[in-house]
């Protein structure tokens, strides 16, 4: 079993990991990783452990920031109307509302608006721009939005109303001059130090600069705005976030107290992982589906009755939207199989997929599935046949910047906007074909062969026995984690499958019990249950994992939360207890597919009924274990079926041919009848094969004798007592002896050749043949387990001693 993903694991240097461990009293583990992630001096660790306000930057480092402040101020004094301008995702959201709280303050005269998703799309528009006017609006604050606005905001100057951009998405080319202040550290000149703020992180900061600090009652919003958006969580992000969870954990307003108590947050449990799949989600469904509104009204009220009734409904909305994705997908992920098919199976570098009657609301989402699915970026369009429009998002995968590669494209958009790894866009349908063609040929300029294969980053290689219930404990010393700051990631290398069973609705997950060093460890797998019976069958693996805690009925064990896994060991699986070994030969066959599959029969007759039987199935190969090599020869990996174990010792030889002359992916063991799993027993005759040591005792008794006559009841009868082998084990070494040279015999009388040539065992062709012998016994006597390690020796190249030293 091969692993799903690359995985990069970071550098060590323990020298390091323990001189910071030192200084700051950390524990190992917690030392290591920092060091793995960069942090390798007490200062730098210490800012990143305990984040907080000595990690926001001044506001007015922000190009535009003093302008901004003095047009606000002055519409406040001047009781000028002002409308905030949002966005209808979760950033969009939490940004507004900040703002609102912000003005509500101030004592300002302000409302709101956040435009319709479907209706009217991302960012400023004319008719809302005409809507302000009539309303008496004189001053616009966009929020999360406005960058790329070149247009509207020229024309909101012919309308009489000022606007003021604070925005954090990748500027374009040409900027809204006509604005009265920008905001934003990506936009050129800029020297604020940290550019990856988000909208509400934006918003964040205009307030500290209004009112000359940080407020932390506003953090709430702003944390939720920046995990929510997938920022990196890292320098003044991660101090955000930081006290942001403080405030919702110690003092939570009415709505997020509600969200989180519908999302199954526990009170004062916060953490950026539940923003991330419980609060974010649901502040995202009122804007995709029907107004963002019913979010912003849940931030902003003081109400706690009207909170739980927001976020019921709120929630109502987002199991829609789970459906809607659900069904969207499918019909997405057929439309791209169409054109995979139409450019010879594989399809386009780059997904590219337009639907009537899809939901642009929900774009992103199948978007992030279907990269998901495929690794590769993606762009999903909800058409609108009345219009000839199509409005959609596009999610990246590493590597590929999205937004570059949109620029490049612009021709073939009406209007986009987004950062490198996500973005939305407006263009004409007639122009779909030719954007997935531009994207796709820059997809393959840019990228590499290893660019299309999906990473994943670990930080350690750690023993089982390091992965503790106290070092679960003080790993959450890195949180909050998410983007740019992941949960620590942990590979075990060599840990023996102890068990593995499907689990849970339609056994879609996997749990296994997992040892290492004598302590056992146990680790899920969402959505793999159907790896159980491969995990079982490879014996040891190397797994990448979480570190987490389960709590329940009061007790606590740490689990390992698998995100990957592949074998240690050559895969090996025992079915020789299935009685019906044809149906499961052809269902092997299937699977395997146009990779092919080799079966190897020990009896002549099952060769001989699969040939006629099942001669035409594709990709299946059936051979005698003396045909095996030379049915192999050729094939890069081989997938392998062993139908009965071979009892002569030309099919033992024969089975170490193919397994020593070949890559062996999996074996899968089969029986037609014979008894199997370690039930025979040796022969009388056989025995285990005599050591060379045995060998040489023997030898020296026969050379003492000297000469002797062969009855049944003489002198090999007497070697035999002293020596503890078998009568025929005595007669079969005198056979060898002979062979090689060391004795001489005419008729029942034997001697001993006085200066006997020098030669091995092995050049005794009767030696060979019972030690064969004797290898096809052991092997039928052993164990399923024995036999999983013999074939797994055999097959990394190991030639056979393992065997000949249990014999």
């Amino acid at each position: 079993m091969k692993s799903t993903y690359r995985w990069v694991l970071a550098e060590e240097d323990d020298e390091k990991a323990a001189a910071l461990g030192a200084q700051l009293g950390l524990a190992p583990l917690v030392s290591r990783l920092l060091v793995s992630r960069g942090y390798r001096d007490a200062e730098a660790a210490e800012r990143f452990l305990h984040p907080g306000l000595r990690d926001l930057h001044d506001p007015y480092l922000l190009l535009g920031m003093e302008r901004a402040v003095a047009r606000i101020r002055q519409a406040i004094e001047g009781g000028e109307r002002i409308r905030v301008y949002g966005d209808y995702d979760a950033d969009g959201v939490t940004s507004t509302a900040l703002m609102h709280r912000l003005l509500h303050r101030l004592g300002a005269d302000f409302d709101t608006y956040i435009p319709h998703r479907s209706k009217e799309g991302y960012g400023l528009n004319l008719p809302a721009i005409d809507l302000a006017a009539e309303a008496g609006v004189k001053l616009i604050v966009t929020v999360d939005n406005g960058i790329s606005a070149v247009e509207q905001i020229a024309y909101a100057a012919t309308r009489g109303i000022d606007v003021v951009v604070t925005d954090h998405h990748e500027p374009p080319a040409a900027l809204p001059t006509a604005a009265v202040a920008i905001v934003n550290p990506k936009q050129p000149g800029c020297p604020y130090p940290f550019k990856e703020l988000t909208g509400s992180a934006v918003a964040f900061k205009l307030a500290h600069a209004m009112l000359g600090e940080p407020d932390l009652a506003f953090a709430d919003v702003a944390a939720i705005g920046v995990v929510a958006d997938l920022m990196p969580l890292t320098g003044e992000n991660r101090a955000i976030v930081k006290l942001g969870l403080e405030e919702m954990n110690a003092r939570p307003s009415p709505g997020i107290k509600a969200l989180a108590q519908i999302s199954g947050a526990e009170p004062g449990r916060l953490t950026s992982g539940r923003i991330a799949f419980g609060l974010a989600p649901r502040l995202n469904a009122g804007g995709r589906l029907a107004e963002a509104d019913t979010a912003l009204r849940l931030l902003i009220t003081a109400d706690q009755s009207e909170a739980e009734l927001l976020s019921a409904e709120l929630d109502m909305l987002n199991q829609e939207r789970q459906q809607l994705v659900e069904d969207t997908l499918v019909q997405a992920d057929a439309a791209w199989q169409a054109i995979a098919a139409a450019h010879g199976g594989r399809g386009p570098a780059v997904i590219v997929v337009a639907g009537e009657g899809w939901n642009a609301g929900i774009a992103g989402l199948v978007a992030s599935k279907l990269v998901e699915r495929y690794y590769k970026p993606t762009v999903v369009l909800a058409a609108d046949a009345a219009t000839g429009l199509c409005k959609g998002s596009a999610r990246s995968i590493e590597g590929f910047d999205l937004h570059a590669a949109l620029t490049a494209c612009a021709e073939e958009l009406e209007h986009f906007g987004g950062h490198k790894a996500a973005a939305g866009m407006t263009m004409r349908t007639e122009r779909v074909a030719a954007l997935g063609e531009k994207l796709s040929a820059l997809a393959e300029s840019w990228l590499s062969a290893d660019d299309w294969i999906p990473r994943k980053k670990a930080d350690l290689v750690c023993r089982a026995s390091e992965l503790t219930l106290e070092a679960a404990e003080q790993l959450r010393a890195l949180e909050p984690c998410g983007i740019g700051n992941p949960s620590p990631r942990f590979v075990l290398r060599g840990a023996e499958v102890i068990d593995a069973k499907a689990m849970g609705k339609e056994s879609r997950h996997l749990r296994a019990v997992l040892g290492q060093g004598g302590r056992k460890l146990e680790a899920v797998y969402f959505g793999r249950g159907a790896d159980c019976g491969a995990m079982l069958g490879c014996g040891t693996a190397n797994v990448l994992g979480e570190l987490s805690v389960n709590e329940w009925n009061g007790s606590k064990r740490v689990q390992l939360m698998l995100q990957d896994w592949q074998s240690a060991a050559l895969p090996v699986h025992d079915r020789r207890h299935e009685a019906d070994w044809r149906s499961a030969l052809l269902t092997l066959a299937a699977a395997a597919g146009s990779a092919g599959l080799l079966a190897v029969a020990a009896s002549e007759a099952a060769v001989a009924e699969l040939r006629e039987a099942h001669g035409e199935v594709a990709g299946l190969t059936v051979a005698s274990y003396a045909e095996a090599a030379a049915a192999a020869s050729g094939a890069d990996t081989l997938r392998l079926v062993l139908i009965d174990l071979p009892e002569a010792g030309d099919g033992l030889e024969g089975l170490r041919g193919l397994l020593t002359g070949c890559v062996v992916e999996e074996i899968h063991l089969l029986s037609a009848g014979r008894a199997s799993s370690g039930s025979r027993s040796r022969s009388p005759q056989g025995g285990r094969m005599p050591s060379r040591e045995q060998f040489g005792e023997v030898y020296g008794l026969l050379k003492r004798k000297g000469s002797w006559i062969e009855t049944p009841d003489g002198f090999l009868r007497q070697v035999a007592e002293r020596t503890g082998r078998t009568l025929a084990d005595v007669v079969m070494m005198q056979d060898v002896f002979e062979e090689l040279g060391f004795l001489r015999r005419s008729r029942a009388s034997v001697e001993i050749v006085a200066q006997p040539p020098k030669r091995q065992l092995e050049e005794s062709a009767r030696y060979r043949k019972a030690l064969l012998r004797s290898e096809a016994e052991a092997l039928a006597a052993m164990s399923p387990a024995e036999l999983r390690n013999w074939l797994r020796a055999l097959a990394e190249g190991n030639d056979g001693k393992r065997l000949r030293s249990s014999v």
